[in-house]
């Protein structure tokens, strides 16, 4: 909740992302299924404050002072990077609230947190992939196969969509496309003669 007493509101971070969970352009996801940015939450009820009496107007300046000066910038949690490695980034909701957490515009610009930066999440992962197996025919057009992953230098492997799946090398492949020989038939040689 943004405030420690009182009506606040609480916040959170929605993202239009691809199956991937790339960050992408809003547009891309329907507008009538977005989530709620923020909703009202409740704390405990603030402590009552003193009234100045109306006979020390200068009680009463400070007091609208102290009110002005109580509006401030207000952050929510850093959401998701972007991505699952290098180059990727972050937001969170920066908001301008006062004392009781209701929205407010008197916050100074020049203090206002940053509502994104950068984020680091390891290396990219990267195609690997093994030697070719043994071709399934000796001729007439077999089938190898090899094993490729998508994975980091470290061994950790990711699901193929976290690397460019128009670059994953061949897992399959044709092999021993030449001709078989003609199939094989009995050859006889000629009748010996019989000797007594």
């Amino acid at each position: 909740c943004s405030v420690t007493c009182g009506q606040g509101k609480t916040t959170r971070q929605v993202l239009c992302v691809s199956f991937s969970d790339q960050d992408v352009d809003a547009s891309e996801c329907d507008p009538d299924d977005h989530p709620a940015l923020e909703q009202d939450c409740a704390m405990p009820q603030c402590p009552s404050q003193s009234r100045p009496s109306p006979s020390s107007p200068k009680t009463i300046t400070r007091s609208n002072v102290v009110h002005s000066h109580s509006h401030q910038w207000r952050t929510g949690p850093w959401g998701a990077c972007s991505s699952t490695c290098a180059g990727g980034f972050q937001r969170r909701v920066v908001v301008c609230q006062d004392e009781n957490g209701y929205p407010a515009k008197s916050c100074e610009d020049r203090s206002r947190p940053s509502e994104q930066q950068s984020c680091e999440s390891g290396q990219c992962p990267q195609w690997v992939y093994g030697n070719w197996g043994e071709c399934t025919k000796p001729c007439g057009g077999g089938m190898k196969t090899r094993l490729v992953v998508c994975q980091r230098p470290n061994g950790e492997r990711f699901n193929d969509l976290s690397c460019e799946i128009h670059d994953k090398p061949p897992d399959q492949e044709q092999c021993n496309t030449q001709q078989c020989p003609a199939s094989p038939q009995w050859s006889t040689d000629p009748w010996s003669s019989v000797r007594s």
